[in-house]
């Protein structure tokens, strides 16, 4: 039981020094430092131990700078960190556990330990994603010899063949492939949007693969890395050092494409020709003036014939309304506590407030001023604010870093439109990401659609990247349209704007963009457009739904303005307090 007690300070500063003085051990390097996780620890010291255990035998048979270069080139070239990391933690333990089992004998039953722990204490994030899927069936196969399905067993199989292997080289190529089955082409091939096929121009339908894309593409070409959306490939330098260009450029094929490619994943268009184009010259402008935007209802609600995308897109809304199905007490008592929360705010709106004015009705005990002072107020007036004078816009990232939590995120979208639905605050929820030039809008439920319509935001799941900026520009601007005085911009982010994936456009070689968005940069220009809207008396909520190592940048975007969510139980009380003090009279 010594396990589940509470960790004092002191605790945990023996427990750091205990997995630090580990690590030297197994890897007899006293430079190297640890990564430890003080939660992991508490939740499972054998996940803890073996965690720091894996880091030193890598460390000691691998050339651990070779290994970050490769992983930070991915990241840099448009892949997922969180996937791309968690998957190479299942191929270096595969290259390591024989060596660590040779060289200290309690490091088996460790791994074992550990292992059946992670299926215990991690059952939600084993389940909630295809790559926690995977590892799942890997840490069974090593248990209990399973056989997983015919999908993922060659997946475990190039995994387990690098248990012989001393090149790190080995592991990122294996790493690497890894990747592209199980995340680009696999059996979640469409959770970045990267189909293999696309219609062309022509009446004919023409598949693409890798060689075709290849061979297709202009040998005379500047560009020195690009990305293919036909075949989801980055050309990677031989290298491996960090690409010299500032962005990952789509070739000139995929950039084409892409206005077909973005209707046939997103969905068409829901603005005419005319109002898509005053639409996107007012917002496109300094920094954004390269970017193109795409307003939908998305790929569900355009009239295209059921494709891939269009079953994929059925298949996560299923997935989303089963995880609100299993929280539906806390998430019906979160809606109604929120729609209590803002029906009292707004009956408090409707009593009269009175104030001395210089008309309205008379005060006897005032008229002695007559004559004597310049005070004009000597009258008494009654002012009864308006309780419906309000109108909110709900904006939600649904870039691919929101993937591994997009029922949740869904989740807390559904709260905020059905609180508001029941109070009758006109509103607005769209969704908002970025694949090559298109910062791509998906409007689940209008301003004056009905309750029904909110079941959409189910259909909301991660991909490509994000241009908060942008999307927050062009969301304040259907709000500054609204006839309601009040306007709130409520905004689900992860406090990571990254959008370095850009399409090879005309346009974008008469105006080079001079620096990516991202990092610093994207930050800057989002926190920007945040004051811009403030200063226009626009409210804006930040809700943060992502990393606790994104919160400095979060916080700087949405300044004292913003709401970490640790626990979807609170949701309601987090947000309903912000909401009440903007919709009490003169607060």
């Amino acid at each position: 039981m010594k396990e589940e007690r509470t960790w004092g300070t002191e605790n945990l500063m023996d427990m750091e020094t205990r997995m630090q003085n580990l690590l030297w051990t197994v890897c007899g390097d006293y430079a190297a430092e640890a990564d430890i996780d003080i939660q992991t620890f508490q939740k499972s010291r054998y996940i803890a131990y073996y965690d720091v255990i894996r880091q030193g035998m890598f460390r000691k048979y691998f050339d651990t700078a070779a290994f970050d270069a490769f992983i930070t080139q991915k990241v840099y070239q448009g892949a997922s960190p969180s996937v791309l990391l968690a998957l190479a933690r299942l191929c270096i333990d595969s290259a390591v556990h024989e060596k660590a089992a040779a060289e200290r004998k309690g490091v088996a039953s460790i791994r074992q330990k550990a292992f059946a722990d992670t299926l215990e204490k991690d059952a939600m994030r084993l389940t909630h994603t295809d790559w926690g899927y995977l590892e799942a069936c890997y840490l069974r196969r090593i248990l209990y010899n399973e056989t997983a399905d015919s999908g993922i067993e060659p997946l475990l199989d190039k995994i387990c063949s690098l248990s012989h292997t001393d090149s790190v080289e080995e592991i990122c190529r294996r790493t690497e492939e890894i990747y592209r089955i199980a995340y680009e082409k696999g059996f979640a091939q469409y959770f970045k949007g990267l189909p293999h096929h696309v219609k062309t121009a022509d009446k004919n339908q023409k598949e693409y693969t890798d060689k075709q894309t290849a061979d297709e593409v202009d040998d005379t070409s500047e560009e020195e890395h690009f990305i293919s959306i036909f075949s989801g490939h980055v050309d990677a330098q031989d290298n491996g050092q960090r690409p010299h260009s500032s962005v990952v450029q789509l070739d000139r094929q995929s950039s084409a494409h892409l206005k077909e490619y973005i209707e046939l994943n997103y969905g068409t268009s829901c603005l005419t020709p005319l109002e898509h184009k005053v639409f996107q010259e007012q917002m496109c402008r300094g920094i954004h003036r390269d970017c193109l935007l795409h307003v939908t209802k998305g790929v569900l609600h355009s009239g295209l014939k059921a494709n891939a995308k269009s079953q994929y897109v059925q298949k996560i809304k299923e997935e989303n309304l089963r995880i609100y199905q299993k929280n539906l007490t806390v998430t019906r008592q979160n809606i109604q506590m929120l729609a209590n929360t803002l029906k009292r705010a707004l009956l408090t709106r409707t009593d009269p407030e009175i104030y001395s004015s210089d008309y309205g009705n008379i005060c006897v005990h005032k008229l002695w001023n007559v004559g004597r002072t310049d005070n004009t107020h000597l009258f008494q007036r009654q002012v009864t604010q308006d309780n419906l004078d309000f109108t909110v816009e709900v904006l939600i990232d649904a870039s691919g870093s929101q993937q591994r939590r997009q029922s949740l995120v869904a989740l807390q979208g559904y709260i905020i439109s059905e609180a508001l639905s029941i109070v009758r605050i006109p509103h607005r929820v769209i969704g908002f990401c970025t694949f090559g030039a298109y910062t791509v809008l998906t409007e689940y439920r209008d301003y004056e659609d009905g309750r029904e319509a909110n079941e959409h935001i189910f259909e909301f799941y991660g991909s490509a990247n994000n241009r908060d900026g942008l999307a927050v520009k062009a969301a304040a601007d259907s709000l500054d349209k609204q006839p309601q005085e009040n306007k709130i911009l409520i905004v689900l982010s992860d406090g990571r704007p990254n959008d370095i994936i850009a399409a090879n456009l005309k346009k974008q070689e008469n105006h080079p963009q001079k620096e990516p968005y991202c990092l610093d940069f994207a930050v800057k220009d989002t926190a920007s457009e945040i004051r811009k809207l403030r200063n226009r008396n626009i409210a804006v909520l930040g809700v943060f739904a992502g990393e606790e190592e994104d919160l400095p940048a979060e916080k700087k975007i949405f300044g004292k303005d913003f709401a970490y969510i640790h626990d979807i139980s609170v949701f309601a009380h987090v947000v309903g307090r912000y909401l009440e003090k903007k919709l009490l009279p003169f607060s």
